[in-house]
């Protein structure tokens, strides 16, 4: 298993509505490159704005990430209410991907208004747009997975089975941790279930505290660098080495308590000193 990390945090402020960090895009991406290799990860992962920022300036990046020798694996793309935007922009982190080399693409479902039940019709439109960028990544050689987050269309272990019981695509999962426990599941348990049916592709490595009523205002700030909450990391890579998971662990953190640089340090140094990797 190779250890990587979503760095989008270094381009968008999570306390700030995710508006950029600076007006200087390419600067803070490097930024992220300088911090993660000093703290020891070599594989990165990112939102779909990386395709945009270093669009028409593909040696440039490859030029950045050589100079850390980190590499870049995955990008993370999410469905809107805009369809027609969100397959222009699918269209772009493909062709994004196949000129750099990297083979994976990550997928957040559309976000859902507070409150609100989903209904079995609006699932299968999210599985009608899932299957046409699977599609389009398919003809190209990339590996799409969809990954269950709190405060989408899906969420739940039952809405994750309704997805991949529909999908005429070939689609797998991005699990992660920290959203699995914030919607009420047990990690071993979903990646015990997954893993058995060959669709955890992905895995996405977050802790979370241990009060479920802290942040009533948005849960999502409840969750932590790894190590600093609740989360049985060893018994997540006992199923997944079970299974002969070999694909990559890639931590992220929204909500930093600190910074970027902390959060990621801390994280890696757990990998070291408490899973061995």
């Amino acid at each position: 298993m190779k250890i990587g990390y979503t760095a989008w945090s270094w381009l968008q402020d999570e306390y700030n509505n995710w508006e950029p960090v600076s007006h200087l895009p390419k600067r803070d991406f490097e930024q992220s490159l300088r911090d993660l290799k000093d703290c020891g990860y070599k594989y990165m992962e990112n939102f779909n704005i990386v395709s945009e920022i270093y669009q028409n300036a593909g040696e440039e990046f490859e030029n950045v990430m050589k100079k850390y020798n980190m590499e870049f694996v995955c990008i993370y793309h999410y469905l809107t209410d805009d369809f027609k935007k969100d397959m222009a922009i699918a269209d772009r982190c493909v062709r994004f991907a196949r000129e750099h080399g990297f083979t994976l693409m990550n997928l957040e479902p559309p976000r859902k208004k507070p409150g609100q039940i989903v209904s079995n019709e609006e699932l299968q439109l999210v599985c009608d747009r899932a299957d046409a960028i699977a599609r389009l990544c398919g003809e190209n050689g990339i590996q799409l997975n969809l990954h269950p987050h709190w405060g989408t269309y899906i969420e739940v272990e039952a809405q994750i089975d309704f997805f991949l019981s529909r999908m005429k695509e070939d689609i797998g999962l991005c699990l992660d941790t920290a959203h699995t426990v914030l919607c009420g599941m047990e990690p071993m348990y979903l990646f015990d279930k997954y893993l058995r049916m060959k669709k955890v592709r992905y895995v996405h490595l977050k802790d979370i505290n241990g009060d479920p009523d802290s942040y009533p205002e948005y849960p999502p700030r409840r969750f932590r660098a790894l190590g600093q909450g609740i989360i049985d990391f060893p018994g997540v890579l006992s199923v997944l080495k079970r299974y002969g998971y070999d694909g990559y662990l890639t931590v992220e953190l929204d909500f930093n308590r600190i910074n970027n640089y902390e959060s990621a340090r801390t994280s890696r140094k757990y990998i070291r000193d408490v899973l061995g990797m």
